[in-house]
């Protein structure tokens, strides 16, 4: 449970930061508003599509199947007549979902280890942070893959706890390196003299101060689990039909590809639209959380 300081300092900290300075350093940075405004229409897109959605992003009409983009289908058809629109629009929900999910639990799995890695030092951090290592020579991807194989039928959850665990070593990292920062302070040390838990004095007096990395390695985990998702999703191990998911529909259609390039050129470019839209904002916390 976080404690009232705490809160209060957090709460500080996003006043002081995310202010009026924050927006006009924003109105100069092109990139990042550009950034931004990718994520926020997927993001609006997600909220308000079902009601945005022309039809049914599941029902077939075999009738239409292949359909070029034209007024009633302005995305056209898949190999089951299935609306690209609106499987596009529906689509953007669970792959967002389940990014942010991953940012989120990967962030908090890894202040967990990294703060208790850099906290007690020596044989401890010692045998965390090479596990960690170990972890980290195995491609991401490739170890997500065989982590949801053992699975017999992923959903988003458990696609979001195994691509977080994968991400945990590269969060404890950053954690641990933001602790060691302030590890040595006068008010750590005054902490310990009062007898301070490891608890109080880790998230209590260190954590706050750590927030801006943190935040940065979030949004960062954010761009790169939207890629990791559809890539997922396209390897057919991510999750299952008929969920609209972005990378699975790239999969389901790649083999007519030059007979309808629409099926796999507008899910394809909704995942490139989204990768860069994160990945540029992303970019543009880091600079500004640098400098302030």
């Amino acid at each position: 449970m976080i404690s009232k300081k705490t809160r209060k300092q957090i709460s500080t900290y996003f006043r002081d930061r995310f202010s009026r300075k924050f927006f006009l350093k924003l109105r100069r940075t092109p990139t990042g508003i550009f950034g931004l405004f990718l994520v926020l229409l997927w993001v609006t897109m997600s909220i308000f599509g079902p009601f945005i959605a022309p039809y049914s992003p599941t029902k077939m009409n075999m009738a239409q199947a292949y359909s070029s983009p034209s007024s009633n289908h302005l995305l056209g058809t898949d190999r089951y007549g299935r609306d690209m629109l609106s499987r596009v629009i529906i689509g953007s929900r669970s792959i967002l979902t389940t990014a942010l999910g991953i940012s989120i639990i990967s962030v908090f799995i890894g202040i967990v280890i990294g703060f208790t890695a850099g906290y007690f030092g020596g044989i401890v951090d010692e045998v965390i942070m090479r596990l960690m290592d170990i972890l980290m020579s195995i491609p991401s991807l490739l170890l997500a893959m065989v982590m949801l194989g053992i699975i017999v039928s992923p959903g988003v959850l458990s696609v979001m706890i195994i691509i977080s665990i994968v991400y945990s070593p590269r969060t404890a990292r950053v954690a641990r390196s933001a602790l060691l920062e302030y590890k040595s302070e006068e008010f750590v040390d005054a902490a310990r003299i009062r007898g301070e838990s490891f608890f109080h004095i880790v998230f209590v007096e260190i954590f706050p101060n750590t927030v801006a990395p943190l935040i940065v390695e979030g949004s960062a985990r954010f761009a790169y689990s939207i890629m990791t998702v559809a890539s997922l999703g396209f390897l057919g191990v991510g999750l299952r039909p008929p969920t609209p998911d972005w990378g699975l529909m790239v999969a389901e259609n790649k083999g007519s590809i030059f007979l309808a390039p629409w099926t796999v050129i507008f899910p394809a470019l909704a995942i490139a639209s989204l990768v860069i839209g994160a990945s540029l904002f992303a970019e543009f916390l880091d600079k500004y959380l640098r400098r302030v």
